[in-house]
């Protein structure tokens, strides 16, 4: 039925035109009733009218290869009029050429109201069907620029968050790899426990998809993971404080070690402490990490390290304004929040 109705709907289209015209005429007091005139005269009207309908669709067709193939240029109201026109000049030609005649040789002839009758009606019915199909290419044409322009800025993200990835796994590596190299001048055998647990981060953070969601337990693991492989480098006198609640629930990849990274990395004073607690607020995740530092007199502005900088940016383009993260830099300390929506 579906392709069958494009090649039929022309001549009920055309049957319309002629149904309207005939009630409109026979309302106007003149007599007599299309029903009692001869058989013959009423089906040669309606095959007239019928064709008239192919000719309106092909005329609007027509239109439609000429404004939208072979111009591309932006739709303005100027281009829409100057179609409208052109789609009722042919529309009145075909009238005045095909319904007209008909009228003048069937029964009492052609008055003025049946000349205006037969002008108006018809050419109102093609407008009407002119507006509709352009009105829904229109539509169409803003929908589908409205998927491509969303599918473009989605590829422009993807390319920025692979790009944002590159920069994180090196630095990444490079810290895991400082922290190995100095751990083989004391023990070889814990060094190369160390690289088998470098080796499990970089197969997690590599092969992890920077856009789809992941388990909180595994971000978890991968925090417990990455500090065991860099607190053998810290002072013995450095304590790790740890309370990482249990939550159900995923976010995105690689949000909350960068906070930790830059802990251990900046981590210092006369008794070195890291401190981070993972918590569950409302619907909320919260992430606090704390780490000592050498007491100066000025304190330098926020961090501005890759780390931190490409932190901030991956929650732009993920959470955009979803997310809340607090840094402050004090005399004696490091500390950052980090609260992101449960999914």
């Amino acid at each position: 039925m579906k392709n069958l109705w494009p090649k039929i709907f022309p001549a009920f289209y055309g049957f319309i035109i002629y149904g309207t015209l005939r009630v409109v005429n026979d309302t106007m007091g003149k007599g007599f009733k299309f029903w009692e005139r001869p058989l013959y005269v009423n089906i040669i009207e309606i095959f007239g009218v019928i064709l008239v309908g192919y000719l309106f669709t092909s005329i609007i067709k027509r239109q439609e290869r000429k404004y939208f193939i072979n111009d591309a240029s932006e739709i303005t109201l100027k281009r829409f009029s100057k179609e409208l026109l052109n789609v009722i000049g042919v529309a009145l030609l075909v009238v005045n050429c095909t319904i007209i005649p008909m009228a003048a040789v069937t029964d009492d002839g052609l008055s003025l109201s049946d000349f205006v009758q037969i002008n108006i009606i018809p050419t109102l019915y093609i407008v009407l069907y002119f507006t509709i199909r352009r009105g829904n290419f229109y539509v169409q044409a803003f929908v589908q620029s409205k998927i491509k322009l969303q599918q473009i800025e989605n590829d422009r993200l993807n390319s920025e968050l692979n790009f944002l990835k590159e920069q994180f796994s090196p630095h990444f590596l490079f810290n895991g790899l400082n922290n190995i190299y100095f751990q083989m001048d004391q023990s070889v055998p814990e060094a190369k426990k160390s690289v088998e647990k470098l080796s499990e981060l970089l197969r997690y953070s590599l092969y992890q998809d920077q856009q789809k969601l992941v388990d909180i337990a595994k971000e978890i693991e991968f925090i417990k993971l990455y500090s065991e492989v860099h607190k053998v480098r810290k002072d013995d006198r450095m304590q790790l404080r740890m309370d990482l609640k249990e939550i159900k629930g995923k976010i995105y990849p690689h949000l909350l070690i960068p906070l930790v990274e830059n802990a251990f990395k900046y981590v210092e004073g006369s008794k070195p402490l890291i401190e981070m607690k993972l918590s569950k607020e409302d619907d909320h995740l919260k992430f606090s990490i704390s780490n000592s530092k050498r007491q100066i007199e000025k304190v330098k502005d926020e961090n501005n390290g890759i780390g931190l900088t490409n932190l901030k940016r991956r929650l732009e383009l993920l959470y955009k304004n979803e997310h809340e993260l607090y840094i402050t830099n004090n005399k004696e300390s490091f500390e950052a929040t980090l609260m992101l929506p449960i999914q």
